[in-house]
This record gives C-alpha cells, sequence and structure tokens, in this order.
C-alpha cells in the first residue's frame, strides 16, 4: 500500500510539473505577438494627404492666376494713364527743356506722362536710356519708351510707343520742327535712327 501511494504522489507530482511548464510556455508564445502594419490605415492616410495637397495646389494655382489678372489690369491702367497724359499735349509746340503747354521737349513729354502716376525718369532721352529692361523690336509694347539716335552714334530721342503692328511701331514724341505729334517707325528718318525699346512701368514699380 505505501509503495502504491508513493508511485501516486510520484505520477502526480510528475503531472502537475508538466502542468506549469505548459503553461509557462505557452504564456511566454503570447507576451510577444508578432506585430502587423496597418497597411489600410497608411494607404488611407496617404490618400488624404494627397487630396489635401491637391486642393491646396488648385486653390494656390487660383491666387496665382488672380494676382497676375490683377496685375495686368493695374499695369493696362497705368499705361492708359501715361498716354492719356501724353495725349493731353498733342499739338504743343516743340521747346527745348520745355515741360509744359507753352513748349514740349521729347525727354520733358515722357518725364511728364509718367510722372502723372508717380513712376519718376530722369530728365535726358540718353539717362532714360538705362532705365528699366530692354526688349527686342519684337516684343513692344504699347507703353513702352522708343529710342533713336539722331546725332551721330548717341541717343537723343525718346517717345512713348502708342499702337504695335505687324511691320510698324507707332509712338508719341515731341518733334522739334512739329512738336507733340504721333509718328511711326515706317517713315524713312525713324526707321533709320531707330536704336533700342525699353521697359520701363515694371522696373519703376519694384
Amino acid at each position: 500500500m505505501k509503495k502504491f501511494t508513493l508511485l501516486l504522489i510520484s505520477v502526480l507530482g510528475l503531472s502537475g510539473f508538466h502542468t506549469i511548464e505548459a503553461k509557462t510556455t505557452s504564456k511566454a508564445v503570447y507576451s510577444s505577438p508578432v506585430k502587423k502594419k496597418p497597411t489600410a490605415v497608411i494607404a488611407e492616410s496617404k490618400n488624404v494627404d494627397d487630396k489635401i495637397q491637391a486642393e491646396l495646389d488648385a486653390l494656390l494655382g487660383y491666387f496665382i492666376e488672380e494676382a497676375k489678372e490683377a496685375k495686368g489690369e493695374y499695369f493696362d491702367n497705368l499705361t492708359s494713364q501715361v498716354l492719356n497724359t501724353a495725349f493731353d499735349y498733342e499739338g504743343v509746340r516743340y521747346r527745348y527743356g520745355g515741360m509744359s503747354r507753352k513748349g514740349m521737349d521729347c525727354s520733358g513729354l515722357v518725364m511728364t506722362a509718367f510722372g502723372d502716376t508717380s513712376v519718376n525718369l530722369p530728365r535726358s532721352s540718353s539717362e532714360m536710356a538705362q532705365v528699366g529692361e530692354r526688349v527686342r523690336k519684337a516684343e513692344a509694347q504699347i507703353g513702352d519708351l522708343i529710342f533713336f539716335k539722331t546725332r551721330g552714334n548717341r541717343i537723343s530721342h525718346v517717345g512713348i510707343i502708342t499702337e504695335v503692328l505687324d511691320d510698324e511701331i507707332k509712338f508719341i514724341h515731341s518733334s522739334t520742327s512739329k512738336g507733340v505729334i504721333v509718328s511711326s517707325t515706317k517713315e524713312n528718318y525713324y526707321s533709320r535712327t531707330f536704336a533700342q525699346i525699353n521697359r520701363v512701368v515694371l522696373e519703376s514699380m519694384n
């Protein structure tokens, strides 16, 4: 009987030991689960970010276009003011150094026309030729300054462009013989003495 009791205790003891070991092993296995990447969440988040970025890009593009349009309208209005002032002196006689209805010289007319829009230019045509951005004849626009070398190899005359055609540029200026008039680059004298074209409005407003 004693032998049976000892044998039973031994069996139960071994069974309990294995049971504890199994539980311990089982706990160890589940204490460190393998983490899976939340791919669906990441993809959804990326899609949201892309959508927001696309909306921001579209909004930015809209404001840029609006700003360009407003800037274009502003400079169109500025050019109109310059030309209106210049044409207001049409018919005034030429007078060297003049800047009034009693008489105007070429740079005096340009300086007065731009001065009324708070764009300040130098007094002489040669100095004006150093201001602004020089552009090619094919890129000429209304309101640009057009320069001529009427005295040798230096710039000595200036006008304001009033119209740009395919093969012709018209400009208002103060001619020594006829006063403030509109002339054309198709005229032999101005075709021969043409020097350059400058865009001064944008430069002066920066």
